[in-house]
């Protein structure tokens, strides 16, 4: 019979694998892979909660909802949602308003909900939740926005003493790389067939 801790852990690396699924899937943008997500999504929710990282469990949450809206928007209408390219004024305030988010978010963990790393917790969760966003509506740059949330989770991960989870974040770093890379190249053919982005 598995302890406990082994129990945690087989949960860890099922998700860790369910994750990786996931973002190759969304890299060749395959539908299913919104599945993938819900169901790692889900085993995240508990992880962190057992690991008093209380945004973290609200971001895997998160996570299951926009599986659901992933799922939703990739198989809605046209044959393939078009991959799209948001103006510079986007970031210009998503970036500070994250921040500022992040800082609010913090502080909340920290008087209310004695929470673990919360400006590291808060920080890779407001970034993460814009970041998911922009992918379920097929914006290229969630790739970059995701790779500033994993390069800060990989050390939050790592504090927590999930490893599993601080190697998936190296990897999403990796892939993060392919998926911006891949759908770049489909956002040129996109506009060399005169498809708008």
């Amino acid at each position: 019979m598995l302890t406990t801790g082994e129990v945690l852990l087989v949960l860890e690396w099922s998700a860790v694998l369910l994750n990786v699924g996931f973002t190759l899937c969304i890299a060749w943008e395959k539908r299913i892979g919104w599945v993938l997500g819900f169901v790692a999504g889900c085993i995240g929710v508990g992880l962190y909660a057992l690991a008093n990282t209380w945004a973290m469990s609200v971001l895997n949450g998160y996570y299951v909802g926009m599986a659901v809206y992933g799922w939703w928007s990739w198989g809605n209408g046209a044959a393939q949602v078009r991959i799209r390219v948001q103006r510079w004024s986007f970031h210009v305030l998503a970036v500070p308003a994250g921040l500022l988010l992040s800082y609010a978010v913090s502080v909340l963990l920290l008087s209310y909900l004695n929470g673990s790393f919360p400006r590291l917790d808060a920080f890779v969760t407001v970034f993460s939740f814009i970041a998911t966003w922009m992918m379920a509506r097929k914006y290229i740059a969630n790739w970059l926005y995701f790779v500033l949330a994993d390069s800060v989770a990989i050390y939050l991960n790592w504090r927590i003493g999930y490893e599993g989870y601080a190697a998936l974040n190296a990897m999403y770093l990796v892939l993060s790389v392919v998926g911006f890379s891949r759908w770049n190249a489909q956002l040129k053919r996109q506009r060399g067939q005169g498809l708008i982005a």
